[in-house]
């Protein structure tokens, strides 16, 4: 069966990619970029006419084509951060272009000049050879070298490879003086373009003459400069101040969308900003209940982990009412892989290591046959894997996460770079999960921030973040706020858009499913970077701003809710995915030290934990509606009515899939807090799932959260229940050290990640 790098793809095929893709992906810092490896490609190109036809006017073509290298090689940088773009392949073309301008061009015509003898080559392929060692540990230790408060290295290990120019000068002021080619002189003379060329070269005519190191081999001294500069390059005692030189691939979003760099103090203001609370009631009795709640929490996780193991081991799901093993996500293990970290943390040792040598089995070019739903992939599996090698310091995690993100990069090869939402790694083709359209929606493009970030830092390279990064680009490029169209609110952004274009073409904003994750990473993903992400933070104020003027509205029963739209109007109705906002909002309002965000915060969090409270089961419906404050009822149905009446607001979708958020945005109100009420509200969900939802195979959906177990349990336990549900219940009575929200930053899919891994504002 073929793998995704083999497979051959039809021409014919309607879903790859328009032609001309890859150039018309490129931005304007790409071609400034290409203009250097053009004077590159000129300059070996005029050396070698200038020895077909010993013409000194080649040559000094050949040495004017370096100097405009540098001027593009300068320039590609500024570029790109006036237009606030690059692109993919934007380092890779530097480099490549640099290699072939500074390090080949140089040497070719060293050899154009006489530098022809055989330890002559032997320099110059030395010299040319420490030039691509130069440029390659560069992109790889760039990221580990410290940094000023605007992120830009302070020095470079070993000469720049551009310095080269130096050499170029020397050899150019040589034969403007005839120092080197004998023909150079006026009055030499010749017939045609070879005569006397075996004399062209003879040493009193290569300036410095040479040397015979031993019989049969000599040596032009002046070589001698190639070889003291590839030996520069590639000392890494020898350090350039960045006064010399400016540093080059600052990573993408460091930057703020006014063009502000955050500055050193700024950062370390943040630093100061304790999210967790240290004033935690630790009296014996109260220590005592917590231990017994979090074993009862994870003894309820080996109940279902016990019957996915004896019925699904290594299948993405288990039915609990039937105990069948399900394939959701290409056959995988979505929930081996999804529960790990969970694992890790409860201290299940035994399970953990049998758990990972699965996962070590798994080769993720081989799938189901079904495609892969590239945003889940990358939450329930990446960020999984991801987390589990934090935690666990096994590389073998890593190593599969990085396997598969390469995979899924490739969903991101597409005329705009912002990624399919399905695709196939049999036959590396994509799709919209509604058919042949190139529709995604906002969530789904924009939730790759905070694994493929991480998965950089770990690597060392920035293709992951870039990809990430680049849609941001695209939707910031192709929409600008206009009343009248979709995207009429600045920060509020349609829930579709046409990855062909990068336009959004419709869908109310909103905080809900399809929308929730985008708005929940761009201020995730700026604390996982230290707080140096500048653009994911300026995008997060300005929503912010427009959530607090268009989304949030006061219901009847005098709550605040989370509602569906824009400067248009407003739909009251709302899921349990919007849940997740209070947490995220609290656990923002800590990071930026505000209260008043806060407060509001806390006012999302007490209608979400309504849904719950006021049903007899203590869980609450997927989907709900609200009464706005000073609305008339007389479009809602007499039941919807009665049900506002009863309980604040009514049940669209009464049935709960043990989904997490409400939990979730609990759970941080606890730990930021330290009000133990919040871990008391947490016990009595988890009291609710024990009576309604147990089952022989772990917990089953219910039905009608109104009844209960009488209304009929659904036969459904996603891998989300292994690594949020279960995880942010646990939690709540684990010791607050565990997993603090001052050493970790978790994921949409609630897959910590470590806050302390350092980032200077490059890979």
């Amino acid at each position: 069966m073929p793998t995704h790098k083999t497979v051959k793809r039809k021409t014919s095929d309607p879903q790859l990619p328009t032609r001309f893709s890859m150039v018309r992906s490129f931005q304007l810092a790409d071609f400034v970029t290409l203009g250097n490896g053009v004077c590159g490609c000129l300059s070996l190109m005029f050396a070698m006419k200038a020895l077909l036809t010993q013409n000194t006017d080649f040559l000094f073509s050949s040495f004017w084509c370096i100097p405009a290298g540098v001027v593009f090689d300068v320039l590609d940088g500024r570029v790109a951060r006036w237009r606030r773009s690059t692109s993919l392949l934007g380092q890779e073309l530097d480099s490549l272009a640099d290699f072939c301008s500074f390090g080949l061009a140089p040497a070719v015509l060293g050899f154009a000049c006489g530098f022809q003898k055989m330890l002559d080559l032997v320099v110059l392929t030395y010299f040319v050879c420490c030039g691509l060692a130069r440029l390659a540990r560069f992109n790889a230790t760039v990221a580990s070298l410290p940094t000023d408060q605007h992120g830009k290295v302070k020095y470079f290990e070993g000469t720049p490879i551009p310095t080269t120019l130096v050499i170029v000068g020397v050899l150019a002021y040589g034969v403007y003086c005839g120092k080197f080619w004998r023909f150079a002189n006026p009055m030499f003379q010749h017939e045609g373009p070879f005569a006397s060329f075996s004399q062209a070269f003879t040493p009193e005519y290569v300036w410095g003459g040479e040397i015979s190191v031993f019989p049969g081999y000599e040596l032009h001294p002046l070589v001698l400069m190639y070889g003291v500069s590839g030996t520069l390059m590639i000392s890494r005692r020898l350090r350039i101040p960045k006064l010399l030189c400016a540093a080059k691939h600052i990573a993408d979003g460091v930057e703020g969308i006014e063009g502000h760099i955050p500055r050193q103090r700024e950062i370390s203001r943040y630093m100061q900003h304790q999210v967790q609370a240290n004033n935690f009631t630790n009296n014996e009795s109260l220590q005592r209940i917590r231990a017994h709640r979090a074993e009862d929490v994870r003894k309820g996780f080996q109940h279902a982990w016990r019957a996915y193991k004896k019925y699904a081991f290594g299948a993405d799901e288990i039915n609990p009412l039937t105990l069948e093993p399900l394939t959701t996500r290409n056959g995988w293990g979505a929930t081996l892989v999804d529960a790990l970290d969970t694992i890790h943390i409860m201290g299940l040792h035994d399970e953990f290591e049998e758990a990972a040598e699965k996962v070590r089995q798994i080769d993720f070019e081989k799938n189901d046959g079904e495609p892969s739903k590239v945003f889940e992939t990358n939450i329930r599996y990446i960020g999984g894997l991801i987390s589990a090698f934090e935690l666990s310091g096994n590389r073998m995690f890593l190593k599969q996460a990085t396997s598969l993100a390469d995979i899924m990069l490739e969903a991101f090869d597409t005329s705009t770079g912002i990624p399919w939402q399905m695709w196939d790694v049999q036959t590396g083709t994509g799709s919209s999960e509604a058919g042949p359209s190139t529709l995604n929606n906002l969530a789904e493009v924009g939730s790759y921030q905070l694994e493929f970030f991480r998965l950089s830092q770990l690597t060392h390279d920035p293709s992951y973040h870039k990809a990430a990064q680049r849609v941001f680009d695209v939707l910031l490029d192709s929409n600008e706020p206009r009343k009248g169209t979709p995207y009429s609110v600045p920060g509020l952004y349609p829930v579709f858009l046409d990855i062909k274009t990068g336009k959004f073409v419709n869908g109310k904003p909103n905080l809900g499913g399809g929308s929730d994750s985008f708005y929940e990473y761009l201020i995730k993903t700026w604390a996982l970077s230290g707080f140096r992400l500048q653009r994911n933070l300026d995008l997060w104020l300005e929503s912010l701003r427009s959530i607090k003027k268009y989304i949030l509205s006061r219901g009847s029963d005098q709550r605040l809710y989370m509602a569906v739209g824009d400067d248009e109007g407003l739909d009251s109705i709302s899921d349990t995915f919007t849940c997740f906002f209070p947490g995220t909002l609290a656990l923002a309002s800590r990071l930026l030290n505000d209260n008043e965000t806060l407060g509001i915060a806390h006012d999302l969090l007490m209608s979400s934990y309504n849904t719950f409270s006021r049903m007899p089961t203590h869980l609450g419906p997927e989907n709900f509606g609200f009464l706005p404050e000073g609305d008339s009822d007389s479009d809602l149905l007499e039941s919807q009515r009665a049900e506002i009446k009863k309980y604040g607001f009514y049940l669209d979708h009464p049935y709960y899939l043990m989904r997490p958020e409400v939990i979730e945005s609990i759970f941080y109100f606890y730990r930021i807090t330290g009000d133990e009420r919040y871990a008391d509200w947490i016990w009595q969900i988890w009291q609710g799932i024990k009576v309604n939802c147990a089952v022989d195979g772990g917990y089953a959906g219910l039905r009608d959260v109104r009844i209960g177990r009488r209304g009929g349990l659904i036969g459904k336990q996603e891998s989300f229940v292994f690594s949020e549900t279960f995880k942010y219940i646990y939690l709540a009575f684990a010791t607050p050290d565990v997993i603090s929200l001052d050493d970790y930053i978790f994921s949409t899919e609630g897959h910590p990640f470590k806050r302390s891994t350092s980032f200077n504002g490059t890979f």
